[in-house]
């Protein structure tokens, strides 16, 4: 069985692989309102806060050792607990699952230094506009929205490396507007004129509440169309890591979520509890659960 509370703390290179999946823009009434069955065979979300309202900074945030948070008392899910990973910088209490060195630039490189492949595959423009997203990984590929073409991507890169271990990270685009997924009904991906998800609307809204707003029902389901999809190929990616069969540790998140028209607001980047609410999963494979935490010596 593997310790995960040697006198190090630390998963070493042939211990254990980890997933870090976000669903962008995926608010957590979304993903709860979603029929997910692949994921509701694992385990069930949890509703956490994203550290910041869009993609760049909730990215940066997660690669620094900041997983969205929850306020229930569970480590990994809420950090005053245990963390999950973090650069070193300060003595806590409970020791985080992993640590990295004090000038380690991010949890990436720490587990690049550690000889891990580390291999990013991303949906969203800002992976390929922010450089700083692309740091420490070993491969990473600005592909666009497609969950079935990034998992045969990442599961051709795994396959010839049987026995290294491995941080993978896939950015997933299809609950992000315009909220497209492979094999959607045709007359849903046609986006229609007056489309209030239409990059003119998004990037020109005022920003302003009102009292007299209508909740827009359409995306909302869109969104929940889409994380419908996702469950179901994340269903085929959990297939491959139980086929590979190394003990791995996966986080799924959204990264923010996204306002449907509350109190006049669309979209996100702005600070709106829809925005903040996430869903948040941790769970691992082909090994028994996490431990509870044990108090550093």
């Amino acid at each position: 069985m593997f310790n995960w509370f040697r006198k190090s703390h630390q998963a070493l290179s042939s211990d254990e692989d980890f997933y870090l999946l976000t669903w962008d823009s995926c608010r957590y009434d979304t993903f709860v309102a979603a029929r997910t069955p692949h994921l509701s065979a694992i385990d069930k979300p949890r509703k956490a806060y994203t550290m910041a309202t869009y993609t760049l900074p909730a990215h940066v945030a997660m690669f620094n050792g900041f997983l969205p948070h929850c306020f229930d008392a569970e480590p990994f899910y809420n950090r005053f607990v245990q963390q999950l990973w973090r650069i070193s910088h300060r003595s806590v209490k409970i020791k985080p699952l992993v640590t990295f060195n004090l000038g380690t630039p991010n949890v990436v490189e720490g587990f690049r230094r550690r000889g891990y492949f580390t291999t990013g595959l991303a949906a969203m423009d800002w992976f390929r506009d922010a450089k700083i997203l692309q740091q420490g990984f070993s491969a990473f590929e600005v592909t666009g929205s497609g969950a079935r073409m990034q998992h045969a991507k990442l599961f051709k890169q795994l396959e010839s490396r049987p026995k290294q271990a491995c941080f993978a990270f896939i950015n997933y685009g299809e609950t992000h507007s315009p909220f497209k997924y492979e094999g959607m009904p045709a007359q849903e991906a046609v986006a229609q004129p007056d489309d209030r998800f239409s990059l003119a609307r998004l990037f020109n809204q005022q920003g302003v509440k009102v009292k007299d707003w209508n909740f827009d029902e359409k995306h909302f389901r869109m969104q929940v169309a889409a994380a419908e999809f996702l469950d179901t190929v994340t269903g085929d990616l959990v297939a491959f890591i139980r086929k590979r069969g190394r003990p791995t540790t996966v986080i799924l998140c959204g990264d923010h979520g996204e306002c449907f028209g509350e109190e006049g607001l669309f979209g996100h980047a702005i600070y709106h509890e829809k925005v903040m609410e996430v869903p948040l999963m941790i769970f691992r494979l082909n090994a028994p659960p996490h431990e509870p935490p044990q108090a550093a010596k």
